[in-house]
């Protein structure tokens, strides 16, 4: 059995405290409008049938969304800390990493899709693993190999809140879905647009929500004290509050108990014939 990494994931705060952190930080939204005004663009140039045109958009959508999605991480970092976020400063930052996220998404893609046509249950197992892929590259400074098994090192025994994750983000985004049907019906293209417009605060809800698990729950996150003593190497601890420190001068020696002048009760050094406190005869 492996090292557990990290603390365990409370899927109810994860759920509430990353669409809070949504709320409160709208500038979390821009880069997820990126993807909107593309993926509005490719739905318009679908429609015009311009096939070449909605190609050359369908490369550049998801070019632009591999560096969005690992801009997210760093986002949420700065957000969570009460700090400056700047969303530029994310995105050049992904960019720089773009060939290993690029590698990384393939790479998880490939693993979640065999192990699903093999069997659907080791291909949810092989999500739960991997989701933390990016945020563990881009908070760790990792390469696609080394951040997917930072992922699967925190995720491997929190399959079952991990899913529950999944499932609770599939659930609303199988709604918007069933939405889109029905407005398509009438108009395929007022169907993907309503679709484009309600998934796009969803799709942003998905990044801060692994971002925000892997920071709060992750390897880097500070487990509670389970004790009021922080024990450091080499640093003897002090005594308990309840024990007490022995009286200087109670006692000269374990085998030499102490002498007290009867008269004042001051200790006498064993032999005297006089209290040197108050003189008295012994």
């Amino acid at each position: 059995m492996g090292v557990t990494v990290g603390r365990p994931i409370v899927v109810r705060d994860v759920l509430s405290k990353s669409m809070n952190l949504l709320s409160r930080t709208p500038a979390l939204l821009i880069p997820q409008v990126i993807v909107l005004a593309l993926s509005l663009v490719e739905d318009l140039a679908n429609t015009a049938t311009l096939s070449g045109l909605g190609i050359v958009l369908l490369f550049v959508s998801l070019v632009v969304s591999v560096i969005i999605a690992g801009a997210y991480p760093s986002m949420v970092q700065a957000a969570l800390a009460g700090g400056q976020l700047s969303v530029a400063h994310s995105l050049r930052q992904a960019a720089k990493r773009f060939w290993s996220l690029f590698a990384a998404g393939i790479l998880v893609g490939l693993i979640v899709v065999l192990g699903s046509v093999a069997l659907a249950v080791p291909g949810i197992i092989f999500a739960t693993w991997y989701a933390y892929t990016v945020p563990a590259m881009m908070l760790e400074d990792k390469g696609a190999l080394a951040g997917m098994s930072a992922s699967k090192a925190f995720g491997r025994d929190k399959k079952w809140s991990t899913f529950a994750l999944i499932l609770v983000v599939g659930i609303v985004f199988l709604v918007v879905a069933l939405i889109q049907l029905v407005l398509s019906l009438f108009s395929p293209l007022l169907g993907a647009v309503v679709y484009s417009l309600v998934s796009f605060p969803l799709d942003a809800w998905v990044v801060v929500i692994l971002a925000y698990t892997y920071l709060t729950y992750g390897p880097s996150s500070i487990p509670a004290a389970t004790s009021p003593e922080i024990l450091v190497p080499g640093v003897i601890p002090p005594p308990p509050m309840n024990q007490q420190l022995p009286q200087v001068g109670s006692a000269t020696s374990a085998s030499e108990p102490a002498n007290f002048c009867r008269s004042c009760g001051s200790p006498v050094l064993p032999g005297s014939r006089f209290c040197s406190n108050c003189g008295q005869s012994l």
